[in-house]
């Protein structure tokens, strides 16, 4: 739905080395609604919209590769791939502004892999501009 919006909540999953001292964290998101219930709704006896929300927050995270042969399962891949590379970028950004005081060291402190084995949103918008920019020229 447009204006939709979800809270990302990290969880994070240290995850050991083989044979050395070494750690690195896993961090992976649920999306839980801005609100966990429309009390407004419930009490105009509307008890599925009161309810809805959460569900649909939490669809987002629930399965991931949903079967994309309906439009339903596009719609939520598509959605999926937004949440997940969103709530990353910003908290990459957000930790990355706690301990910088300028963008200069951007580039030499944050990288980004990018999978071709699962598409990603953001390589689906630079495919997109790209086509547009080859169209209009």
């Amino acid at each position: 739905n447009p204006g939709e919006t979800v809270t990302s909540v990290a969880y994070d999953t240290p995850i050991p080395g083989f044979k050395t001292k070494n750690t690195i964290n896993l961090r992976l998101w649920a999306a839980k609604p801005d609100r966990e219930f429309d009390l407004q709704a419930f009490n105009t006896g509307d008890y599925v919209q009161a309810i809805l929300s959460k569900q649909r927050a939490e669809t987002l995270s629930s399965v991931l590769y949903p079967d994309d042969r309906t439009y339903e399962g596009k719609e939520l891949r598509l959605k999926q791939q937004h949440f997940f590379v969103s709530s990353t970028v910003q908290d990459v950004v957000r930790r990355y502004k706690e301990r910088h005081d300028g963008w200069d060291e951007f580039p030499d402190k944050v990288s980004f892999q990018m999978n071709d084995t699962h598409p990603t949103l953001l390589g689906t918008i630079i495919r997109a501009k790209h086509r547009r920019l080859l169209l209009h020229s």
